[in-house]
């Protein structure tokens, strides 16, 4: 008669697993791989999600760089027209894209010129409202930042996992702009989703690419955008109409006033923060970037060079470059008005530095 208890040598049958796990792990990489050359087909990119904390980490990046850093400050423009590869190439320095899209570089400038540890070679995008004050995103960014503990630490190991994570996510177009696998799926693959036409790379540069977009509505609403968007547009007009429309808004646009946007005491105040960086073996290089066609013609007539940009020109100690006063910028054209191709970065930024004298020496 057999006893109802088991032996407690009695061992149960092993399964064999290994082959189950292995076969799962390949069926996920073949479909990951096919996800991938499917997207890539259809001309996806992988891209950056442009969030605080990689701003941070760029920032604090510029503070430990010292004199080999080349700090790039500005809004969008910079952020889409320069090539860092080709600036660290050219100079020698170590660039650093501190750019936010839609704000006033004046904030972030500001705690460049306040930290003690920037000695480097700061470019700023210049805005002729960048005197006008206001806070945006940028000047959160920064207070944020330089409410941070300067002691370095080491980062634990939520803050790997995290930055791992992000490091392999940024290399699939499965999660490009932020989004999932499954909502990628299902509008990306299943359907007819016009490609991305703006990728932000791991160090914060960005590629725009204008083939990817209809033009010229993309140009015309970039235009509407710069005059403010205050007025009724014609219902189902031809692009012949909306050309000529937009013109005759440009014609209205009055000039800033600039008693107000360069007063004398904030040009002074501007001098100072240059200064400030100047006395601690530093360099400071204000450029206008290049636009084209009617966004220029607004930006001619609401700010007049003679009264805004020779102005400050003329009163700082820093390197200011106009793209219209150098023969290698002023031919640049910009899709949409207001920010170069991606395919024109290395010719522009090649020509920057040469009018800058960046040269690595």
């Amino acid at each position: 008669m057999h006893s109802s208890i088991s032996s407690s040598n009695q061992r149960l049958p092993s399964l064999a697993w290994w082959p189950i796990l292995l076969g799962a792990v390949l069926t996920l990489i073949a479909f990951v791989a096919a996800m991938e050359l499917r997207l890539a087909a259809k001309g996806f990119h992988p891209t950056v999600t442009d969030s605080e904390a990689l701003w941070q980490a760029e920032r604090a990046r510029a503070r430990s760089l010292g004199k080999r850093a080349l700090i790039i400050v500005g809004a969008s423009r910079i952020q889409l027209g320069l090539n860092l590869e080709v600036l660290r190439r050219l100079t020698g320095l170590e660039p650093v894209q501190l750019a936010l899209d839609g704000t006033n570089p004046m904030s972030v400038f500001e705690g460049l010129a306040r930290d003690s540890n920037i000695r480097g070679v700061v470019l700023v995008d210049y805005y002729d409202f960048i005197l006008a004050g206001g806070t945006d995103y940028s000047h959160n960014y920064e207070k944020r930042f330089e409410s941070l503990p300067i002691n370095y630490s080491f980062p634990d190991y939520a803050q790997i996992e995290s930055y791992l994570s992000q490091r392999w996510r940024w290399m699939l177009r499965s999660y490009a702009d932020g989004a999932k696998p499954l909502t990628t799926l299902l509008i990306r693959i299943f359907s007819n989703a016009t490609p991305q036409y703006l990728v932000t790379l791991p160090n914060r540069s960005r590629l725009a690419d204008y083939q990817q977009v209809e033009m010229p509505d993309m140009y015309y609403n970039r235009v509407i955008r710069i005059l403010g968007g205050k007025f009724e547009q014609p219902a189902q007009a031809t692009h012949t109409e909306l050309q000529r429309f937009i013109e005759s808004q440009i014609l209205k646009v009055e000039p800033h006033d600039d008693k107000i946007f360069m007063s004398q005491p904030r040009l002074e105040y501007l001098e100072s923060l240059i200064q400030m960086i100047r006395n601690r073996g530093g360099q400071v290089v204000f450029v206008v970037m290049p636009t084209s066609g009617m966004a220029r013609d607004i930006e001619r007539r609401r700010y007049p060079r003679s009264r805004f940009w020779d102005r400050l020109a003329a009163q700082i100690s820093a390197r200011t470059i106009h793209f219209e006063d150098f023969p290698a910028l002023r031919d640049f054209v910009c899709p949409d008005g207001s920010h170069l191709d991606y395919r024109d970065q290395v010719r522009f930024t090649t020509a920057l530095v040469a009018a800058a004298s960046l040269e690595r020496r």
